[in-house]
């Protein structure tokens, strides 16, 4: 097959990928209602694996072209927007390395999900409304993954963030999910006005420009995406990125923002452990894999045009997250909160990876990080299911006699975050990718010189932090499946999860052995550096990142994750009685209490977020009562009195003298009338009467004129 031909077929297949799971969706919520109400898992399964093989179709065709310096792009227009250089607002597909390694992992990772839900969700009431809600938050992930303009990622970016709201709070009938959900949405709002924010200084500075779709393989710009097309734009206004204007790097944290927001970097963090609140296959999907790995595509996506003191900002914000949410999982005893804290570490680690310059190794740790990062999801939802939705591990110990396959496949992703190796050669995925976000680390912090002392942090902390992770993973372990069982009722009632359950289990724990070694001895260190469908586009930079390699091979590969995991077996094998005496040590406890109460962050936003908005709005009231409505109010009573002032003129002045003038007619009348007796003697005497008194009257003139 020609390129021409290939590049046809892996355009329709990613349509077909991208679109599969919405109508999938809707199907399900038409006709599952009433009729095939169980039949809704394995038809949305079943449509995305459809989706998947045709993913992975797409990747090695594309894998096979002859010229990968140009992405496959469609642009439709949809919106005329005629005073902008792009005259539309285009919708479309970009497909390029990153895309096609992205669509493989979300609709592999998404069809696992959906099996694994067909057993976790049995018995639900609204079973079928959950894999409606499943496929419409796949369709959103597969949409920011296939956008081919900015305005398409954000509206994609949003619905993620609806969709994300209706998996989490999916039980709206507790409080918990109830209060999650909205925590969620809030706080990735707050995330996405900064996003909004970043894309304003841009199209305040290009103009339309901002607008351009990617460019198509027949065009003159050799772009890979649209931010690279932008960084042509940027240049062509004439700013040099050399020497960036001040609103570039501003634009470029704005946008940021949005990823803090979403992949829970701190200070938006706190939102992602309440999100355990939801349903495990939730967790698994949006917490792991997917929607909190949008924030770091966006931001690998981003890379072209952000500055080096956004780069600062970058890094800054992945060390502490990755410092501090990895202290936080040495203390935590509920299953799932320690590995959402384990995700909040290990987004921070790829956001480091971005700041400092070794994007590929971030972007390869997303995908090494879904697969096995979703397995201990799964893993810890048949814990719960298994142990009747009993989620403290003080209550769990011994349940790899009861679950060997769950305990197998824990301890297989447990060694594959913590980046176990046999020697320098062949390792777990977690192995590969880590290490190379730690190597540039080591050389960005050393090349800061201008930050003096404190640019050691930059590659002491994922150093350090290397030897956390394995350690609280293998706490985790430990306290659930090893040792005594802490609780006799529930454990004796413990029983491995069915297949549906298992199956998915195992696929994602045999992905997290092989895929980081499949991606970088196969696609990396090839032969042609091109092919690498995610890592990097140039053989440069592969060497670059690669050299770095053994700077630390002693420090991590050799000792950290056989060290930390050791300890922690020795340290909880017993249960908490170890533990629970050091941690009462004085200076140990203070930080443990701090630990334990994720360092009173949810307080801080409490009293100064919450807090503060809540005296805002009381003194708007305020405002609102005694200043807007007082006015009102006082407008109307002055309205009130002088409209009752003028009613009381009307009716005793205006109104009294025409009804005077009335009353006086009638009266007269009155009196008239009874001279109105209907007699003809009456009337005759009368007019004899007034004859006479005529009569009279003339002579008594007559008389005075006479004597005058």
């Amino acid at each position: 097959m020609d390129d021409t031909a290939a590049r046809s077929l892996i355009l329709w297949l990613a349509v077909i990928a991208l679109l599969a799971p919405l109508v999938s969706s809707a199907l399900i919520i038409v006709l599952t209602r009433r009729v095939m109400f169980l039949a809704a898992g394995w038809f949305a399964t079943l449509v995305m694996a459809g989706a998947f093989a045709c993913s992975v179709v797409a990747l090695l065709s594309w894998m096979g072209l002859a010229d990968k310096s140009l992405p496959i792009v469609a642009n439709v227009p949809w919106i005329p927007v005629p005073s902008t250089a792009a005259g539309w607002l285009y919708l479309g597909i970009l497909y390029d390395s990153l895309t096609g390694a992205m669509l493989v992992m979300v609709t592999g990772v998404s069809m696992l999900v959906h099996l694994y839900s067909i057993g976790y969700m049995d018995g639900d009431k609204r079973f079928n409304l959950f894999f409606a809600y499943l496929s419409l938050f796949s369709f959103s992930m597969l949409g920011i993954v296939t956008a081919n303009s900015l305005i398409m990622l954000f509206v994609f970016w949003e619905l993620v963030g609806l969709t994300s709201y209706l998996l989490i709070g999916f039980w709206f009938e507790r409080r918990g999910p109830q209060l999650a959900c909205k925590k969620a949405f809030v706080m990735n709002r707050i995330g996405d006005a900064g996003f909004l924010v970043g894309f304003g200084i841009l199209f305040y500075q290009l103009g339309g420009n901002v607008l351009l779709p990617a460019a198509t393989g027949d065009a003159a710009a050799e772009s890979l995406n649209m931010f690279e097309r932008m960084k042509e734009v940027i240049e062509a206004s004439g700013h040099s990125l050399s020497d960036p204007p001040m609103w570039l790097t501003v634009a470029g944290i704005g946008l940021f923002c949005g990823a803090i927001g979403k992949s829970a970097q701190f200070p938006l963090h706190t939102w992602l452990p309440d999100a355990m609140e939801g349903p495990t296959p939730v967790s698994s999907i949006v917490h792991s894999a997917t929607m909190v790995a949008a924030g770091v595509y966006l931001t690998g996506r981003i890379y072209p045009i952000l500055t080096p003191e956004a780069h600062v900002f970058v890094a800054t914000i992945g060390l502490i997250t990755l410092v501090m949410a990895a202290c936080m999982a040495l203390v935590m005893t509920d299953i799932k909160r320690v590995l959402a804290y384990s995700t909040l570490s290990q987004l921070g680690y790829m956001i480091l990876g971005l700041g400092v310059g070794a994007w590929a190794f971030a972007l390869f740790h997303l995908i090494t990080h879904a697969f096995f990062k979703c397995c201990l999801f799964q893993c810890s939802g048949s814990v719960i299911n298994s142990m009747h939705h009993e989620q403290d591990m003080r209550h769990y110990g011994g349940l790899a006699r009861k679950m060997p396959f769950t305990a197998l496949c824990f301890f297989v992703c447990t060694l594959a975050i913590a980046g176990a190796s046999i020697g320098s050669a062949v390792g777990l995925s977690g192995y590969y990718s880590k290490d190379g976000i730690i190597q540039g680390a080591f050389n960005y912090g050393h090349a800061m010189t201008w930050m003096g002392s404190w640019s050691a942090l930059f590659w002491i902390g994922p150093v350090v932090i290397a030897y956390v992770t394995p350690f609280y993973m293998a706490r985790a372990f430990t306290l659930t499946f090893l040792g005594k069982p802490r609780d006799e009722h529930r454990h004796e009632h413990a029983h491995e999860a069915p297949w549906t359950m298992v199956v998915p289990q195992l696929a994602l724990a045999f992905m997290a052995v092989v895929s980081g070694w499949f991606l970088w001895k196969g696609l990396i260190l090839g032969s042609e550096p091109n092919a690498a469908p995610v890592i990097i586009q140039t053989a440069e930079a592969i060497e670059a990142n690669h050299g770095m390699e053994q700077t630390h091979a002693a420090l991590l590969h050799g000792f950290a994750w056989i060290i930390a995991i050791g300890a922690g077996v020795l340290l909880y094998l017993p249960g908490f009685a170890i533990s629970s005496r050091i941690a009462a040590i004085p200076g140990i406890n203070i930080l443990c209490a701090w630990t334990r109460n994720k360092f009173y962050f949810d307080a801080l936003y409490d009293v100064f977020a919450v807090g503060l908005t809540k005296i805002i709005a009381y003194l708007a009231r305020a405002f609102d009562t005694y200043i807007v409505d007082g006015l009102v109010n006082l407008t109307a009573a002055v309205f009130r009195w002088a409209g009752f002032r003028t009613g009381e003129f009307d009716n005793n002045i205006v109104d009294g003298a025409f009804n005077g003038a009335a009353t006086l007619a009638h009266n007269s009348g009155q009196m008239l009338r009874g001279a109105h007796t209907g007699r003809i003697r009456g009337y005759v005497l009368l007019l004899f009467s007034a004859a006479v008194i005529v009569m009279l009257l003339v002579v008594t003139a007559s008389q005075y004129i006479g004597r005058s």
